[in-house]
């Protein structure tokens, strides 16, 4: 748990069997994401079952409680294997999006600073002083305008987001058939380490990035037809 003061706000991080706080964190992940309502099972398993230290990829969930209201999630992830940190799902109630905390910050980039602070430990503890970047999936027009805003780098490639993952497969079976869920076209960036510049259009820091979402976190075999069109396209 986090508390910060500041903005009269408290962080559980549910995972590594801490599921105290599950229910109000899928709750805001129904409403706020009903199109993706089959990976319940999944942020359920993370919070509940001791995490793999070994793993590649280091989760975290962020339930975020404003004056004792839960206001908004955050789930990210560092990818021990590549250095990147990856930015999976963040959503807050429009109520609490006119949040503003020091002077002036809006509420939302606040959290996505304080998520990178989170990556730059998880990179420290894996002997990097920062991550590469943190990256992030981007669907709808209005986002992605409010992320550039905040520092966004949508990179140059026609992406389209996997429509499963191996813990999903896992429980896939219990909740849809996951062959009837089709890849959706996606915008594909990421945000700056702040503090830890790097060149976002460089086509290696891309190219790496790329691997991290499609090759470790959906797991896509290197001769799958999204990985040639996306990675294998990338001229460095």
């Amino acid at each position: 748990m986090h508390t910060l003061p500041e903005a009269n706000l408290i962080i559980h991080d549910l995972v590594n069997g801490n599921s105290q706080y599950i229910e109000d964190y899928l709750k805001i992940y129904s409403e706020l994401f009903p199109q993706y309502l089959r990976y319940l099972p999944v942020m359920r398993r993370r919070a509940e079952f001791t995490a793999d230290r070994d793993a590649f990829e280091k989760w975290h969930q962020w339930l975020l409680v404003v004056e004792n209201k839960p206001v908004g999630i955050v789930g990210f992830l560092y990818n021990r294997k590549r250095n990147v940190g990856l930015l999976m799902d963040f959503a807050i109630y429009p109520n609490s999006r006119r949040i503003q905390v020091h002077g002036g910050l809006p509420f939302s980039k606040y959290i996505l600073n304080l998520s990178m602070q989170k990556l730059v430990e998880d990179a420290k503890e894996n002997q990097y002083p920062a991550p590469i970047c943190m990256a992030a999936e981007v669907e709808y027009p209005a986002l992605l305008r409010k992320y550039i805003e905040y520092g966004y780098v949508k990179f140059p490639v026609e992406y389209f987001e996997p429509p499963s993952t191996p813990e999903l497969e896992k429980v896939g079976d219990k909740i849809q058939n996951l062959k009837n869920v089709e890849f959706g076209r996606m915008n594909v960036g990421a945000f700056q380490i702040p503090g830890f510049s790097q060149d976002l259009s460089n086509p290696e820091v891309i190219r790496v990035v790329l691997s991290a979402l499609l090759e470790d976190h959906y797991q896509l075999s290197s001769d799958h037809w999204l990985v040639r069109k996306v990675i294998q396209g990338i001229s460095v």
